[in-house]
């Protein structure tokens, strides 16, 4: 399966045909696949096998995968606890536009993950030493932001003038910053779902996407500061501890209102994709175009 093309829209129907095809290809039974989620990728759980199919919505992303690839192996070689290919099985397939993973399913178990697990996640991700030959790519915060707005259905121009002018701000604003930390490695989407306890206690690491080289600082905003700060996600006592397990308050840092401005461009953007999908994504949408118009007010954003 080598098809090149691009796809455009994203719904359940698109992932199921490539999840059928995608097994086929790997030998694997797509009977009975459980439907896990539809965001930025579409993830499945198979019936017939411990398997997580993950299905990127465009072949635009196939650079993305094969990086997200390359950093599973770095990480299972290094014995860090992060999520596992399936052996011996065919990766990044391509089928209809659409690029498809395979990955171990992992039961969880109790408590849920928290933002202190995050912070130690964090530090000790970061001081991984990276191998020679895993090139990464430099990070951009708002990197997929233009795309997502080209491909922009259903949303009216007043909002998506906005959202470009206010993408050439932020970016401005990015590259104006002085960082504090020094770059490395970084998640790029570091946040409580993207970690999972296992049965055994341990938090395992998902979802390396948008791994990157860049400030440390990105992770440590997107992970704890932003919801601290932002969202009123953290409570004070918490916070400290996040911040003593990593050793740095991104929130005193200069730069942190900037970061947080980006991210929020990202998650109203990442929703965008999905407006039609529900009236409940349509209203939390317009909720943070609100929001994004004005800097000061609450952020009380539901999570999809």
């Amino acid at each position: 399966m080598t098809e090149t093309h691009a796809a455009r829209g994203f719904s359940q129907q698109d992932a199921h045909e490539a999840l059928i095809a995608a097994c086929e290809h790997a030998g694997l039974d797509s009977r009975d696949a459980r439907p896990m989620r539809l965001g930025e990728n579409a993830l499945y759980r198979l019936a017939s096998a411990p398997v997580v199919v993950r299905i990127a919505r465009s072949v635009d992303l196939l650079s993305d995968v094969r990086k997200e690839i390359a950093v599973a192996r770095w990480l299972e070689a290094a014995d860090f606890p992060s999520v596992r290919l399936l052996p011996e099985c065919p990766q990044a397939i391509v089928h209809e536009g659409r690029v498809v993973t395979f990955w171990l399913h992992v039961d969880s178990g109790d408590p849920p993950t928290g933002f202190l697990d995050l912070a130690v996640m964090l530090r000790e991700l970061h001081s991984l030493p990276k191998p020679v030959e895993l090139v990464l790519p430099l990070f951009d915060p708002l990197g997929r932001v233009e795309s997502r707005l080209d491909g922009a259905a259903s949303v009216s121009e007043k909002d998506l003038a906005f959202l470009r002018q206010r993408l050439k701000d932020l970016y401005a604003e990015y590259n104006a910053l002085n960082f504090a930390l020094p770059p490395g490695h970084i998640h790029g989407d570091a946040h409580k779902g993207n970690l999972l306890r296992r049965v055994d206690g341990r938090v395992i690491v998902l979802d390396f996407e948008v791994f990157a080289f860049g400030p440390r600082e990105w992770d440590l905003s997107t992970g704890v500061g932003i919801p601290f700060k932002g969202f009123q996600w953290v409570g004070d006592d918490e916070y400290a501890k996040a911040v003593d397990a990593y050793g740095f308050d991104v929130t005193e840092w200069p730069g942190f209102h900037t970061l947080r401005r980006i991210r929020e461009m990202t998650m109203t953007t990442w929703l965008m994709q999905n407006v039609d999908h529900s009236p409940d994504i349509r209203a939390e949408f317009d909720r943070r175009m609100a929001s994004l118009r004005h800097d000061h007010l609450p952020r009380v954003w539901r999570a999809f």
